[in-house]
């Protein structure tokens, strides 16, 4: 083993390395001693050329050179027991980083220069350092104004002493070009016991000689090569091939973050899940890089069948099989399917079907890369995407027929997976990949499959971005890629107040435009007379709804009027979509929400003392619906009560 260390306080790096010795008993090899002789040497016998700018240059080169032939040597005699530490301020700029097994740097906050430091190497270090390491991640980075000896123990106890093995397998598919970027995120871990299987499925690039290339730098690595076979299968002969107690599954085209397996290894140990999820970042194809984790502090641990579909539903639980870290003898049994177009989104969802724990841990360490296509259809959705369809279905039956409680999750299983459908589709349509009336049909069939199930469902604020779902299928609509003719509908029974602000003319008038948006089964004029604040705000504060604006302006407009006659009517209205209205009211029928916002515009301009809801009310839903008509069936019955027989009085 290799250990590097690096930075610019002398003392430091001294200090670390003593411990090292004393503690662990590792070989020591002082390299900025080495290349201070080296130095010494080569001014001493070019004392003549010592100001010559471009002597200088080469004479940098040339002792790294002899600097990198020396370690060379040291580094092939060393036994496979032997642990190294080589202490090197520019370890960056040598060969041997990339030997080094663990990476230490040293952290002075003085603002003294260390003794060591040579002012030659500072001014021309630029024209040796390779911009390939610039940003480089260190694993472990010390800082001595804390407590550095216990955290410089736990990791080595942890990390580099760890008898757990994790095995890595890493699906490979014509990604040459990506392949170091993502293997040597993997090789950089802090945690060292790995067991890495690159898996080469028939790529036609140049793959497996990278993976052969990369496989001589680093003895964890094992390379399989076979004939294409997809991704499914790959990851199933990984799980066959593993030897690690624990294992995960990176593509070949994205990377992480190289504490990543330290992490997770902790979390699913602590809480003996079976499943240890990370979050993730991605990088998208204009370059903006999006961080998906969510709020959530510390780690979750999810278990029990109804909590972890629901958390699964919900998003909380992530479909990619990649971010995650998976106890092996608690999945092997569990396969990828092949048939399957979403693999990920199946193989997570079984999981939890099996009833797997898994423990969440909110921090983004993945890294999932979106490339650009060589050519403008290089991503076009294909007709295997509406299968995804009949998956969606076929889940929706399976968790629904766990019983009543898991209707929820059911139906937002399925939403999930005719949105990823029409998302898709939309990315294409608007990116100009598809030729004219491509997939018209089928996208009809996913448009229409989920307005029945949100016309359906008891309550659509449990679906994810209802909002931008509804205005994808709004702007199909509009383009005429979706027909609206053909989406379905239902009739839903409403209650309508027209309040005592409109005159009986303008009463008169809004009847006839409901009428035409509606059929209205019941019509009752009632004076409430007294009652009719009462009545405002049984109608307002229904469901603890906000109070404030509709109550106080339609109080203080009660004595403005000669009447506190209000009319209610019973519709029948044919809905065929939602939208999200005002934002407060949230999502509502479209149709309602066109006809309420209709008649209080219509009649703002014509009434002086204008009131929000002080026109026109109209319930929103089945639930809203059944709560208005009991309020106005009893002022109504109170109504017909007190003034019975007064018409006749009066003759």
């Amino acid at each position: 083993m290799i250990i590097g260390i690096t930075g610019n306080s002398k003392d430091g790096k001294l200090k670390l390395s003593k411990y090292l010795i004393e503690n662990y008993s590792f070989k020591y090899v002082d390299v900025d001693k080495m290349f201070d002789d080296i130095l010494k040497q080569h001014i001493l016998a070019d004392e003549n050329n010592k100001n010559n700018c471009q002597m200088k240059n080469s004479l940098i080169l040339k002792i790294r050179n002899e600097i990198d032939e020396k370690l060379s040597s040291i580094l092939d005699d060393i036994n496979e027991n032997d642990v190294i530490v080589l202490d090197y301020s520019l370890l960056e700029d040598s060969y041997v980083f990339d030997c080094c097994d663990l990476l230490i740097k040293i952290n002075s906050n003085s603002k003294e220069i260390a003794e060591n430091e040579i002012e030659l190497l500072k001014k021309h270090r630029a024209s040796i350092i390779s911009s390939e390491y610039e940003d480089s991640n260190y694993h472990l980075e010390i800082n001595f104004d804390e407590d550095w000896e216990n955290q410089l123990k736990e990791y080595i106890n942890y990390n580099l002493k760890n008898d757990t093995k994790i095995t890595v397998v890493v699906p490979i598919y014509n990604t040459a070009n990506y392949l170091t970027r993502c293997v040597n995120s993997i090789t950089n871990q802090t945690y060292r016991n790995l067991e890495i299987i690159l898996i080469d499925d028939g790529s036609t690039d140049e793959s497996l000689q990278m993976c052969n290339l990369l496989a001589e730098k680093d003895k964890r690595i094992k390379i399989v090569h076979q004939e294409n076979c997809g991704l499914a299968e790959t990851r199933n002969r990984g799980m066959e091939l593993a030897t690690g107690e624990y294992i995960c599954f990176f593509d070949s085209d994205d990377y992480v973050d190289n504490s990543m397996l330290e992490t997770l290894l902790k979390a699913i140990k602590q809480t003996n899940a079976d499943v240890c999820e990370s979050s993730f970042y991605i990088h998208m194809k204009n370059g903006d890089v999006k961080d998906v984790s969510c709020e959530q502090k510390g780690v979750k641990f999810v278990n029990g069948k109804l909590n972890l579909i629901n958390s699964y539903s919900d998003a909380i639980i992530l479909i990619p099989a990649w971010d995650k870290l998976y106890k092996l003898s608690s999945i092997k049994d569990i396969r990828f399917d092949k048939n399957c177009f979403k693999e990920d989104s199946d193989y997570i969802f079984r999981l939890c079907m099996a009833e797997k724990t898994f423990a969440l841990v909110p921090i983004p360490f993945y890294h999932y890369v979106k490339r650009k296509s060589v050519s403008l259809t290089g991503n076009k959705i294909s007709p295997r995407l509406f299968t995804l369809k009949k998956w969606g279905e076929n889940a929706y039956n399976e968790v629904l027929s766990q019983g009543p409680d898991y209707k929820d999750a059911a139906e937002k299983i399925l939403y999930n997976s005719l949105v990823h459908i029409l998302r898709n589709f939309m990315r294409d349509y608007k990116g100009n990949v598809l030729e004219k009336d491509e997939f018209k049909d089928e996208i009809q069939g996913i448009t229409n499959d989920l307005i029945n199930l949100l016309l359906n469902a008891k309550n659509v604020k449990k679906f994810r971005k209802l909002d931008e779902v509804l205005s994808i299928i709004n702007e199909l609509t509009e383009a005429e890629v979706i027909d609206k003719e053909k989406l379905p509908s239902i009739e839903i029974p409403c209650v309508g107040i027209l309040w005592n602000s409109l005159d009986k003319e303008m009463m008169d008038e809004a009847i006839q435009f409901i009428q035409e948006r509606s059929t209205i089964t019941d019509c009752v004029a009632v004076d409430l007379q007294d009652q009719y604040k009462q009545f405002i705000k049984d109608i307002y504060l229904y469901d603890n709804e906000f109070e404030g604006i509709p109550i106080i302006k339609a109080g203080t407009l009660i004595d403005k009027y000669d009447s506190n006659t209000i009319t209610v009517l019973n519709l029948i209205m044919r809905v065929s979509n939602y939208v999200y209205f005002n934002g407060m009211k949230g999502f509502m029928y479209s149709e309602i929400a066109e006809l309420k916002t209709f008649i209080r515009k219509f009649f703002k301009t014509k009434i002086k003392d204008y009131a929000y809801d002080n026109i026109f009310h109209l319930t929103v839903d089945n639930e809203e619906f059944e709560y208005t008509d009991e309020v106005c069936k009893k002022y109504i019955r109170e109504y017909k009560k007190n003034n019975r027989g007064k018409k006749n009085d009066g003759k």
